[in-house]
């Protein structure tokens, strides 16, 4: 006969205390362990990034998870917690007004971060990044992608109002060769390009990285070697993200860094701002659309077709112009239909108010690969240096 021991009543909240003292210890080795291999995943150790990068990542994981999970974002005003709160907390570090406690169940690498209260614009608040270019106009993007749809202001190729417009040169000017004459940077520093076997990277927006070995900064990394050793122009590349933590106020920031670097470099007189265009690929069909405006076979070689992008809104938006069309004839001598054409927006300075040799260069899309956008690097360079020689008096 199996005899049971009863316990006296007087026992009982030992035993209950006990289990659930049990029960919090295990939760917080628990815890403690997977919040240790979570640190692991984040670990920035060997992968060439460090100092300002390093803020960097740290400052878009907070973004993310920001857009990802907007409610643990969220927080109480009212910190009077009652008793029954207080004795939750205590036990189980679990409060059941705070969201972000039930991801961080989950997802101990959260708990790390202490985030603001979510926002998405307002006065008050804070706006952590903007996936969209406050001077790109959806309608432009559009327009050059599906001319067989869209009605809108359509400008597309081959109707592009250039047809019988002849421009002149731009004026020339005195360049010393000795010093500094190109400088390339990137206005939007993390845009990448479709990944690759050889090129391969993890996203960190759409199509975007922070990390510059598989953003537009290898692009303006290669542009940059190959007119110093083939052409012997001395470049300076700005390699500075403009973009990240904050998308929005990309173009005011690279302003301010080309601005001290020509104050540094008075003889600079070429700009260039190297980015890579976009285009919606939802499905087959839109990635087909999105190939046949950003790529052609050369050699036997896929490599990324280049355009130029001219804002009007500057004092010497006519001599920009000019500039424009003179590197997209010079690339197109080389290969004709490399490059697009000049897309000149309705609005916008596209910092092109600091020189009047200055140009938005578009390399490629989001429907090439990085092998696909340096392959163009050697047209572009030589349009460059084929241009200096035309400027200069």
């Amino acid at each position: 006969m199996i005899r049971i021991k009863a316990i006296k009543p007087g026992k009982w909240s030992a035993v209950i205390i006990v289990i659930i003292g049990l029960l919090a210890l295990f939760a917080g080795i628990r815890s403690m362990y997977l919040s240790w291999y979570a640190m692991e995943v984040f670990s920035q150790q060997g992968s060439e990034i460090s100092g300002d990068g390093q803020q960097l990542v740290d400052s878009l994981l907070r973004s993310v998870l920001d857009r990802a999970f907007p409610a643990i974002g969220t927080e109480r005003r009212d910190r009077n917690d009652s008793f029954f709160r207080s004795l939750i907390r205590m036990v189980t570090n679990w409060n059941y007004r705070d969201p972000k406690r039930l991801i961080v169940a989950e997802l101990p690498i959260m708990g790390s971060y202490d985030l603001p209260i979510s926002s998405r614009g307002t006065s008050a608040g804070v706006n952590r990044g903007n996936p969209y270019d406050p001077e790109e106009d959806l309608k432009d993007i559009l327009n050059q992608y599906s001319p067989g749809e869209i009605e809108i202001d359509t400008v597309f190729e081959g109707k592009t109002g250039e047809d019988g417009r002849q421009f002149q040169n731009p004026t020339r000017t005195q360049l010393d060769m000795e010093q500094p004459v190109v400088l390339i940077y990137h206005t939007h520093t993390s845009e990448a390009y479709r990944p690759s076997k050889a090129y391969n990277y993890t996203p960190t927006d759409v199509d975007r990285t922070v990390d510059a070995r598989y953003s537009v900064v290898r692009v303006g990394r290669e542009l940059r070697e190959v007119l110093q050793s083939q052409y012997e122009i001395k470049t300076i590349h700005i390699t500075t993200f403009h973009d990240y933590p904050e998308f929005t106020p990309a173009y005011s920031r690279s302003l301010n860094s080309v601005r001290r670097v020509m104050a540094e470099h008075p003889s600079i007189k070429v700009v260039l701002d190297l980015h890579r265009d976009a285009f919606p690929m939802r499905n087959r069909g839109e990635e087909q659309s999105a190939r046949v405006l950003s790529a052609m076979r050369v050699g036997g070689q896929d490599i990324a077709r280049l355009m130029l992008v001219w804002g009007p809104d500057t004092p010497n938006s006519a001599e920009t112009r000019k500039f424009a069309e003179l590197l997209k004839n010079k690339i197109n001598n080389q290969c004709p239909g490399l490059c697009r054409r000049v897309l000149e927006k309705r609005t916008g300075q596209y910092n092109q108010q600091l020189s009047d040799y200055s140009a938005l260069v578009e390399v490629g899309s989001n429907a090439n690969t990085m092998e696909e956008a340096l392959a163009s690097v050697p047209y572009l360079a030589k349009a460059i240096a084929e241009a200096i020689n035309e400027i200069k008096e």
